[in-house]
């Protein structure tokens, strides 16, 4: 009798064991794809011995970046399915790489996923059997090493002639990749936009803009273009007079992404030319970043969730109109442009852009920056999804120029309420 009671207990706490021992908050595993079946049903190589069992929720990783989440259907000793929803780079979803998989049990699963979990999918998904596990992985394995390595490793002078390349030739290559680049290029998204209204506390002015910009999320290179035109009235409490203000902004960025783990390179070009009255300030503004370096601290979507630091010295050729209006006057150097973005969907429809700069000047014989003479802009901007392509933004910024102020002994800051409506379509 002692006996049975005993093999019942264990029986019992192996149960209890078997829910209790799901996934952590904190557990990470490196994983596998061993199948991929139609309605985005995956076979990973992690089962009960990992501590997977149904009903956990992951976050799905790749080298480059977040590709999906997924919940488990079903669990063996060392294989579980899983079904992924919210797929943002299907590309990325090969048998041939090595994937993170991430617990998010404390995450909501959405209501259409949830059903899932309660359905017994024990008689399906079954031509892959444990005992073909083994065997299974190891093809996986030898896939993944060719898929890793050129197909001239077999050449032991070729192989070694890749291993003994130096660093600038490790970087170039990992730099430049032209059929990459075709790849990256091809998803490119675009925006046209129009704001009503904007409101500044400078000189009480009114504005409304309009413009258009395309940009892509590419697995490598990742580029941005945008061109605003600004109209703007103006009240100049000193005079007692009202202005038209015209102002042209144009932007480029190219990011070079991941050189290495967690660090990407980035360039940036910049022009700026307003007209307040007789008054050019600036006449010409124009900076280039040639190369930057920008820090990611966490990237689940690469178009809306994530959290970066980047640096770029830029250099600034800045022309404007002389305070007693005799003439045009200049002056170049460097910005030392430091940048922190965090961009979150905070819901299915609703989504933040925060972003700090802090640009201290220097001029170009010492290079040392001069913190008294600094750019800051602090923005926070929500967008709100009217539609499929159609948004609603409005944007809080607070502004600091403090060479304005040194010029026109105008104030320096200024803050700025803007709402406007963008259309984005993909190219």
């Amino acid at each position: 009798m002692n006996k049975i009671l005993n093999i019942s207990t264990l029986i019992i706490l192996a149960l209890f064991s078997f829910k209790v021992f799901s996934l952590e908050s904190t557990d990470i595993l490196k994983t596998k794809i061993l199948k991929i079946y139609n309605k985005n049903i995956l076979i990973l190589d992690r089962g009960v011995e990992d501590s997977v069992v149904k009903g956990d929720h992951i976050r799905l990783t790749a080298p480059n970046g977040f590709i999906a989440r997924g919940i488990c259907v079903k669990t063996s000793l060392r294989m579980s399915h899983w079904k992924i929803y919210r797929v943002v780079r299907p590309e990325l979803v090969s048998k041939d790489t090595r994937y993170t998989l991430k617990s998010i049990n404390q995450s909501g699963i959405p209501d259409d996923i949830v059903k899932y979990s309660k359905v017994d999918f024990s008689k399906k998904y079954n031509d892959i059997k444990e005992k073909d596990f083994d065997k299974q992985l190891k093809m996986q394995e030898d896939r993944i090493a060719k898929y890793d390595l050129p197909e001239s490793v077999n050449l032991t002078k070729a192989f070694k002639q890749k291993k003994d390349k130096g660093l600038f030739d490790k970087i170039v290559e990992k730099t430049l990749d032209s059929k990459q680049a075709i790849i990256d290029i091809s998803t490119t998204y675009g925006n046209i936009f129009a704001s009503p209204m904007s409101f500044q506390t400078r000189y009480k002015q009114n504005e409304v803009h309009y413009g258009a910009n395309i940009y892509n999320v590419g697995q490598k290179y990742r580029y941005k273009i945008q061109a605003i035109e600004y109209k703007k009235r103006i009240y100049d409490e000193a005079s007692g007079q009202e202005y038209n203000v015209n102002s042209s902004k144009y932007d480029f960025e190219l990011q070079i992404n991941r050189v290495t783990e967690d660090l990407s390179f980035i360039s940036e070009a910049r022009y700026h030319q307003e007209k307040l009255g007789q008054i050019y300030f600036p006449y010409s503004h124009t900076q280039v970043g040639v190369l930057g370096l920008r820090y990611h601290f966490w990237e689940e979507n690469p178009k809306s969730n994530f959290v970066d630091i980047s640096y770029t010295p830029v250099f600034e050729s800045f022309e404007y109109t002389k305070a007693d209006l005799s003439g045009i006057d200049g002056r170049q150097g460097i910005r030392h442009k430091f940048l922190f973005r965090i961009y979150s969907d905070m819901s299915s429809t609703v989504h933040n852009k925060t972003i700090l700069s802090y640009s201290p000047f220097s001029d170009l014989a010492s290079f040392e920056p001069d913190y008294s003479d600094s750019d800051i802009n602090i923005s926070t901007e929500f967008s709100y999804k009217m539609s499929k392509q159609f948004f609603l933004d409005y944007k809080a910024e607070y502004l600091q120029e403090d060479f304005r102020n040194e010029v026109y002994g105008t104030r320096a800051n200024n803050t700025i309420q803007t709402i406007k409506f963008r259309y984005e379509f993909s190219l």
